[in-house]
């Protein structure tokens, strides 16, 4: 596939998105394909060499950014999270449940749309985390598509997100939703949601579609909080869904609503299975 010069970080329309993505697309298969690259860095164009920014100097005015209700928990069923577990990752000792909406706002209507995640945590053979990811509801075509190629377990449902609820809907029964009440008195410990993190989307992992051997471990650096407020999340899942008993029943636990932008380097790297 030939590359244009537009790289397609601003398209002009959905046609210039779409040819974009079908890009992104072949760069990552060639470097599923490629064994000795285990590191895929800002989309195949390398590293920018720019000096690291400090998160706390960045601002972003209005609703620019990733934006949405993150949550976290330890499940309930400890069997049954580690069936979950590729054999490319391991049981971590403080096991937790992460589910997130969110609204990805990068500033252009073209390339704007909402996602869900159900995740659990796990550990890399290297002794750092990652999430596993479960369930990944999306609402556009395309972006399910990218999805699907790269591992990631992708739906199309009907998704809102707001700043106090976000609801996944499939044919009209409510997949996920995450309702927060503002809470000031919660303090980090209380939420678990390390301040400055994004919780499991910021470093997502799922098993190859096509090389069962390996999992990708996708992350888009350090980012930058803009906003972030504590709160007590109400969830509410499809208990048909196999990873519903994690979950328990009329779950009300701490959260955050935050919205951030990246402001670093992203990164896509290879585990290998018995490597």
């Amino acid at each position: 596939m030939t590359e244009s010069k537009n790289r397609g970080l601003n398209p002009k329309n959905k046609e210039e998105h779409a040819y974009y993505s079908g890009m992104l697309i072949q760069r990552v298969r060639n470097f599923v394909k490629n064994d000795d690259i285990e590191e895929f860095i800002n989309w195949g164009e390398g590293s920018s060499g720019r000096p690291a920014k400090d998160p706390k100097t960045v601002k972003v005015g209005g609703d620019i950014g990733t934006n949405g209700i993150f949550s976290a928990f330890k499940p309930v069923n400890l069997e049954l999270y580690k069936s979950f577990i590729p054999n490319h990752l391991i049981m971590p000792e403080d096991p937790i449940v992460s589910l997130v909406t969110v609204d990805y706002n990068y500033g252009s209507p073209i390339r704007r749309y909402n996602e869900g995640m159900v995740m659990i945590k796990c550990m890399r053979p290297d002794g750092k985390e990652t999430w596993f990811v479960l369930s990944m509801p999306v609402e556009t075509w395309l972006m399910m598509e990218m999805g699907v190629d790269w591992g990631f377990p992708k739906r199309l449902f009907n998704i809102t997100v707001t700043r106090e609820n976000t609801v996944v809907l499939e044919e009209g029964i409510t997949h996920l939703s995450l309702e927060i009440s503002s809470d000031p008195s919660l303090t980090e410990r209380d939420v678990i949601i390390p301040s400055g993190e994004a919780w499991g989307i910021n470093n997502m992992a799922v098993v190859h579609p096509v090389r069962k051997d390996v999992v990708l471990v996708f992350s888009y650096g350090p980012i930058s909080v803009q906003e972030r407020i504590n709160g007590m999340v109400k969830v509410k899942v499809d208990r048909a869904q196999d990873w519903a008993a994690l979950i328990p029943d009329d779950l009300i636990t701490p959260g955050v609503f935050q919205r951030f932008i990246p402001i670093g380097d992203s990164m896509i790297k290879k585990i290998f299975l018995n490597r």
